[in-house]
């Protein structure tokens, strides 16, 4: 439905309590030997739909919501590695409370988008087979993630683009917030573009994390010869995965690709490219 923001700015409010996601279709299992994470693509509709600013500066992969708890397999260890203990209630999803997501643009094109999702404690239960006593465990705790941009289009295609993930905690587990600036600025000809971004990590736990990552690059992206130079640096320490997604951070990577491009028709082709 559409919500009036201030005098002549109109917004798209699409939100939702405790989402009924219906029927959703399971992910193929993967047998991963590498030291990497999978990412797995989202069947959910409500983080698919209108998530186009929540997206775009690549910061959240909706899987971390709702993914199963992070002691479901230490429980599971525990009942194998004990003939004494046997589990009783060890759920494998971490069940979602509620889910409100608010996207729009106003008259001066800038684009604001709030998420919001938060997950419920979830538990276990453990039986001693020969005293009868029945142990509680938290497996995942109660847990707030959020996602807020503000997106600003420029003229032409140009666009300024602020993004914050932040994920809380309940009690002593680990909060994370990061924090992303991305621009992107076009000539008037569309000829050229100058683009760039840098992201700050913070991860609150025991021992604080703190990283950062940067990149520029100079693109030709229109006429029949493009390139596209970019640089690259990922500290150690920088670390978005609490809602985001990253296989390996810690790299330092230049980059150049250039390529002939033929879009209009000739006497033997449709369209033509080489690239490098």
């Amino acid at each position: 439905m559409d919500v009036k923001w201030g005098v002549n700015e109109s917004f798209t409010l699409d939100a939702t309590l405790v989402p009924d996601f219906g029927q959703v279709i399971s992910d193929n299992a993967i047998l991963n030997l590498s030291p990497f994470e999978v990412r797995f693509q989202e069947n959910r509709p409500f983080f698919t739909e209108g998530t186009e600013l929540f997206n775009k500066a690549g910061l959240f992969y909706s899987r971390r919501i709702g993914l199963t708890p992070e002691g479901y397999y230490d429980v599971n260890n525990r009942a194998r590695s004990d003939s004494d203990i046997s589990i009783v209630k060890n759920p494998g999803v971490t069940q979602l409370v509620n889910a409100v997501k608010f996207s729009g643009r106003n008259k001066n094109n800038l684009g604001i988008g709030i998420f919001n999702a938060v997950n419920a404690p979830m538990y276990a239960s453990l039986k001693n087979i020969r005293t009868g006593s029945l142990e509680k465990i938290l497996t995942a705790p109660l847990s707030n993630y959020n996602v807020f941009v503000l997106d600003q289009a420029l003229n032409g295609r140009s666009s300024v683009t602020f993004t914050n993930t932040n994920v809380l905690r309940n009690g002593s587990a680990e909060d994370a917030n990061v924090s992303a600036l991305d621009f992107a600025l076009y000539d008037k000809k569309n000829l050229f573009a100058l683009g760039g971004t840098f992201r700050y990590s913070y991860i609150n736990a025991e021992e604080d994390e703190k990283g950062y990552n940067a990149m520029l690059s100079i693109k030709k992206v229109s006429g029949k010869f493009q390139f596209d130079v970019s640089q690259n640096i990922e500290s150690e320490k920088y670390n978005p995965n609490d809602l985001g997604f990253l296989q390996a951070p810690n790299e330092f990577t230049s980059s150049a690709s250039f390529a002939y491009k033929q879009l209009t028709p000739t006497k033997r082709f449709l369209t033509y490219i080489y690239s490098l």
